[in-house]
């Protein structure tokens, strides 16, 4: 390969980089705007000026603010759809509750973690996010998920007796008011996955 060729691949790379490093800082920036400011009062101007990149720009990426709230659902979706697919693995009731409560509070070690987990929480509640973006959300389904196991777990004595929607309602409650609690308070030690498995344990 001539020398001319490498150096106009080495420019492509480079700019598939910057790119890609460019895509990421819109996500971030537009994750923290939303939770801070609400979608509603997110501006593309805000998301443009704090990346440092014009509102054209911007549009490159995504085609509108919906479309980058759209993609931050994708993600929780995915997250969710994991979360599911633990809890009907079949594994020990107490033992798939405290793989997911480490899963999820060693992700919360990434800011972005905690900004998402709040997020689900505003699309669900806040009348400003528009009603095709919170239909694809389904927060609920971790804690409707959660309930056949907590059943069972009962059945054998490994999960404390009671209603178990309450039961999952507590436990994922402790989720959400941690994710919370780090978001304003970074600094804050993320707690074991111990605390919250006690929340069910017989």
């Amino acid at each position: 390969m001539s020398e001319t060729k490498l150096a106009e691949k080495q420019q492509r790379n480079n700019r598939r980089q910057q790119s890609e490093r460019t895509r990421k800082k819109l996500l971030e920036v537009s994750l923290r705007l939303f939770v801070h400011k609400g979608y509603a009062g997110t501006t593309v101007r805000d998301i443009a000026t704090e990346t440092g990149v014009s509102p054209g720009l911007m549009f490159h990426y995504f085609p509108s603010k919906q479309a980058i709230l759209e993609e931050h659902v994708r993600i929780v979706e995915s997250g969710v759809e994991s979360v599911v697919n633990l809890l009907a693995s079949g594994e020990k009731p107490l033992e798939t509750v405290a793989r997911i409560a480490e899963m999820i509070l060693t992700s919360f070690s990434d800011v972005s973690s905690r900004y998402l987990f709040l997020l689900a929480s505003q699309i669900l509640s806040l009348e400003s996010i528009p009603a095709e973006v919170r239909q694809k959300v389904s927060a609920s389904k971790s804690i409707q998920a959660s309930v056949p196991l907590i059943m069972l777990g009962q059945q054998r004595g490994e999960i404390r007796q009671g209603d178990p929607m309450a039961l999952a309602v507590a436990f994922w409650g402790a989720l959400q008011g941690i994710a919370e609690v780090l978001v304003w308070n970074p600094e804050a030690p993320i707690p074991e996955a111990e605390c919250l498995v006690r929340i069910l344990a017989a």
